[in-house]
């Protein structure tokens, strides 16, 4: 949990000790504010113990120093990253996860998505992994299709929904009724898997 505080900005012209003589005359007003503004988060330090998500289960994190490149490694019980880990700063640990995880979704996305193109009958000119800030995917008009890489961390049912999601889309260029009935002749519970993303969404940054 992070200190909160306040700032106060006057004119240049304006006495110190008339800024002041306000803070004090105002401090109980300020500290109730203050007790009303939720708390932020803290930094992730991506260290030993940290969890992380990864198709819909949770792992834990485990740090490993040794004299050899930086490697991620991924076992049944834990995400192991190794490496001479001294010269690396918080924001380089986030930055070779995030490149770890980015190689698994597009392996991931890209199978199953070739997997799903064939059951459907629905085939995309092309699959891209990509970083979206407000979205999971979308599919041109061209039939390209682009998956936000974070979607790796959910459940493989719901990725399902989401690739069957775009792949409707190369027959209907629209969120129409005649879309969501592909959408629901492919994915019956398609209601509920949207339910679950909009419940989970911020379990997925990373």
């Amino acid at each position: 949990m992070t200190s909160k505080g306040a700032s106060i900005h006057i004119p240049t012209s304006l006495p110190l000790d008339i800024a002041a003589r306000f803070i004090r005359g105002e401090k109980s007003w300020i500290e109730t504010q203050l007790q009303k503004l939720p708390d932020e988060p803290l930094k992730r330090q991506w260290l030993t113990g940290d969890k992380l998500w990864f198709l819909g289960s949770l792992y834990t994190l485990e740090l490993i120093q040794e004299n050899i490149a930086t490697s991620i490694n991924f076992t049944s019980s834990g995400i192991t990253l190794s490496g001479r880990l001294t010269s690396l700063s918080t924001t380089l640990r986030h930055k070779k996860l995030c490149e770890w995880y980015k190689i698994q979704a597009t392996n991931y996305l890209t199978a199953r998505s070739e997997y799903l193109s064939v059951r459907t009958g629905l085939h995309p000119s092309s699959i891209t992994i990509k970083t979206y800030n407000a979205r999971w995917g979308s599919c041109n008009i061209e039939g390209a299709i682009q998956y936000n890489w974070k979607i790796i961390q959910a459940p493989k049912e719901i990725i399902d929904y989401l690739i069957i999601h775009e792949l409707s889309h190369l027959k209907h260029h629209n969120h129409s009724k005649d879309f969501w009935q592909c959408v629901e002749n492919f994915y019956p519970n398609f209601k509920d898997a949207q339910y679950w993303l909009k419940s989970h969404s911020s379990k997925l940054d990373i």
